[in-house]
């Protein structure tokens, strides 16, 4: 069966999916689609390029002192990981550079921690994964299309969430050349990861699936674990803030809870509050920006976290000025 416009729609749809999912699990601090369909595009058109090319090159240098066989294997195993994982983390280090100055002029850091390396090494991995399902179907046809779709969609989002995550915690890091081992690190894992998924497709077939269930719960119990961190961050971070009258003991008590806070948020659309829901949400947002920009100037002071500190809580003041007052609070 040849693969059809159909099939490349849904597996489009899924991947649309696939990323409003990932995105909306990062509850508190969700990345703006201006960094994050970037990143897709580039997995899914620059990455899969260079990678095809590379790749080809490689099997074909292989093949001329080797059977094909041989040659398909260390192209896969030694070959594809380092290229592909090089070429979709060269991405995530753009973005990293270009929020980190966008921040020198907003005071808000855009890429930091492990949920928003997760973020974005997943955005660009699906955008891979659809361009190389695509490439795989046209080539083998549409059931391989699907059994890639189904069973592998969160492979190369997985690989490349090490990389986000090692660039993620670069903020977090005092050292200098930690800054840079970090990021390194998360490289190296992504690129071990991925061969080793490859190895065991190639020697085991589909068991390299279930492989990657088990790196997927990995990676759920790691969300968990960092959004429980976030959430007793927001809750320590902002308790003097309401001794100074910054925030409300009302909003106190839903910011670091994301259900009651969105629950209050539905109330106020189902009431008709269309103002005072977008009022609250930017005003909440900028509460948690001002907790995480408050632990970092704690934990790691410098001139500059200190004056986002300040910038943030001058932003909620000229909020709450201008906005209507919030029902319930």
């Amino acid at each position: 069966m040849t693969l059809s416009g159909a099939l490349i729609g849904a597996g489009m749809l899924q991947t649309i999916l696939y990323l409003l999912f990932i995105r909306a699990i990062d509850l508190y601090e969700r990345e703006p689609l201006r960094y994050v369909v970037p990143v897709f595009i580039w997995g899914f058109a620059v990455a899969t390029t260079i990678s095809l090319v590379f790749n080809t090159v490689a099997n074909m240098t292989f093949e001329a002192v080797a059977t094909r066989q041989v040659a398909d294997f260390v192209t896969a195993v030694f070959v594809a990981p380092v290229v592909e994982e090089s070429t979709k983390g060269l991405a995530l280090l753009i973005i990293f550079v270009v929020a980190y100055l966008a921040s020198r002029r907003r005071r808000l850091i855009e890429f930091a921690g492990v949920m928003d390396g997760i973020v974005y090494g997943s955005a660009v991995g699906f955008g891979f994964a659809l361009a190389e399902d695509i490439l795989y179907g046209v080539q083998f046809g549409a059931e391989t299309f699907l059994v890639r779709r189904i069973l592998g969609g969160f492979a190369h989002a997985a690989f490349t969430s090490l990389t986000g995550i090692g660039i993620g915690l670069i903020p977090f890091v005092q050292n200098r050349a930690l800054r840079i081992i970090a990021p390194l690190l998360g490289l190296l894992g992504a690129i071990l990861l991925h061969a080793t998924f490859n190895f065991l497709a190639t020697t085991l077939g589909l068991a390299a699936y279930l492989f990657m269930i088990v790196v997927v719960l990995v990676y759920l119990v790691v969300i968990v674990v960092w959004l429980a961190f976030e959430r007793r961050t927001i809750r320590a971070e902002l308790r003097d803030e309401v001794d100074r009258g910054l925030v409300s003991a009302g909003e106190y008590v839903i910011l670091p809870t994301y259900f009651r806070r969105t629950g209050y948020y539905l109330r106020l659309i189902f009431s008709g509050h269309l103002g005072e829901w977008f009022g609250a949400r930017k005003m909440h947002s900028s509460a948690v920006d001002l907790a995480f920009a408050k632990r970092l100037a704690r934990r790691w002071p410098t001139p500059a976290r200190e004056e986002r500190v300040q910038a943030l809580r001058q932003k909620i003041m000229n909020l709450r000025a201008t906005a209507a007052p919030q029902p319930g609070f």
